[in-house]
C-alpha cells in the first residue's frame, strides 16, 4: 500500500488518521509541525501528504509551498485537512499545490475515500 505522511499539531488528530489508514494497510509517518514534515521529506519519500492548515510557526499552506522545493516531492499529492472549508483557504491551498480538501470533522469512510481517490488519480492512472 501507500506511504502517507500526516502533518498536524494536534496529536489526537494524527493518531486518529494514522489508525484509520494503518488499518487499511498504509504505512504512515507523523509530523507535529511543518518543520518536522520537511525534515521527514528530506529523508524519505511518501506517496501522499495530508496536512492541517492551522498550525503554529508554519501553516499547512506554507508547508505545501516549501515541500514542492524538496526534489522527491515536486509532484507528490498534498491533501489539506482542516476545520471548515473557507473559500480563501481552499483557494490558497490549491494555489500552493494542494490537490484536495478533507474538512474536519471527518468520518472514517470520508477519509479513506478521499485518500483512495487521490492515490488512484496520482499513482495508478
Amino acid at each position: 500500500m501507500a506511504r502517507i505522511m500526516i502533518v498536524d499539531d494536534v496529536a489526537a488528530i494524527r493518531q486518529i488518521v494514522a489508525t484509520i489508514l494503518t488499518k487499511k494497510g498504509h504505512r504512515v509517518s507523523e509530523a507535529a509541525s511543518g518543520e518536522e514534515a520537511l525534515a521527514i521529506a528530506a529523508l524519505r519519500r511518501t506517496h501522499l501528504v495530508i496536512t492541517d492548515v492551522n498550525m503554529p510557526n508554519m501553516d499547512g499552506i506554507t508547508l505545501i509551498s516549501k515541500i514542492r522545493d524538496v526534489p522527491n516531492y515536486k509532484r507528490t499529492p498534498v491533501v489539506v485537512l482542516a476545520n471548515g472549508a473557507k473559500d480563501e483557504n481552499v483557494a490558497r491551498a490549491t494555489e500552493a499545490g494542494a490537490v484536495g480538501w478533507i474538512p474536519k470533522p471527518f468520518t472514517e469512510e470520508s477519509l479513506v475515500n478521499a485518500v483512495n481517490q487521490v492515490l488512484v488519480d496520482f499513482w495508478v492512472a
